[in-house]
């Protein structure tokens, strides 16, 4: 009875160790980082190549930014060499990994030779309030034909948001996803005041050159010819929905930096 005990006892322990190693986060098998020649007028540069390689030249922030999917008002504490000190990294996975995998390879990168420590935490920060102007809202938004919330197959393909650079177009979207869609176009959170329930179809056109720079291009992209005719995206809100964006204040979760260092040696 001992004998089966201690076996089944260490059978656990080997199904449990098994189940950590499975759980190791991914990690690039090599990686050089480098401070970046300030010869140069070079700010931001990150690709994710073919083959599970990563090439890019940025600040220590840049770098959280692209790991972690935020914007700069995400990131609070700390200054100094994070944001004015730029580093060259190629870095290579074991083998080929989508662009979601390296940005785990980067987070890990990022704390084994920067010592970051990140943590969240909510804080009252600036926001923008998406709310409705009166009647006009109403008048401005259609309803979508079919039912998007069951998403049976056949309606699924034709619902939910699809960005364009200088656009979006939804359908069958409640207001909350489409504030979510718009914070990463603003400088700020955008939060749903508008009190519209249900799902809308949305169709927004705008001026490019009012998007704040992407944290991440997966490759290069060519240049927008903007149409001069195009309204800014506060005034397309307006004019095409019936709804607008108001400055406000509201409580967001935001990773502070805890710690960061210079990067450890090659």
């Amino acid at each position: 009875m001992a004998r089966v005990l201690v076996a089944g006892v260490a059978l656990l322990f080997l199904c449990l160790a098994s189940t950590v190693v499975a759980q190791e986060p991914p990690r690039f098998e090599v990686a050089s980082i480098r401070p970046h020649d300030a010869a140069d007028d070079l700010m931001f540069a990150l690709q994710f190549h073919e083959g599970g390689r990563l090439t890019a030249t940025a600040t220590l922030r840049m770098l959280i930014r692209t790991a972690y999917r935020l914007q700069d008002f995400q990131i609070v504490g700390d200054s100094g060499w994070i944001d004015d000190e730029r580093f060259d990294i190629v870095a290579r996975a074991a083998g080929a990994a989508s662009s979601d995998d390296m940005r785990l390879m980067l987070r890990e990168l990022l704390r084994d030779r920067f010592g970051l420590v990140l943590r969240q935490e909510p804080r009252d920060v600036p926001v923008y309030a998406l709310r409705a102007m009166g009647a006009a809202a109403g008048a401005r938004l259609s309803r979508p034909p079919m039912d998007c919330a069951a998403r049976e197959l056949e309606a699924a393909s034709r619902c939910g948001l699809r960005l364009t650079p200088n656009g979006v177009t939804a359908r069958g979207v409640t207001m909350a996803a489409l504030a979510n869609e718009l914070s990463s176009r603003v400088d700020r959170i955008v939060t749903d005041q508008t009190g519209l329930a249900g799902e809308f179809d949305i169709d927004l056109d705008f001026t490019p050159h009012q998007l704040q720079p992407p944290a991440l291009l997966d490759a290069p992209a060519p240049p927008i010819a903007a149409d001069v005719d195009w309204p800014s995206l506060f005034t397309a809100i307006k004019e095409q929905l019936g709804l607008t964006l108001v400055p406000d204040r509201g409580r967001a979760e935001v990773s502070a930096i805890v710690s960061a260092q210079w990067p450890s040696p090659n």
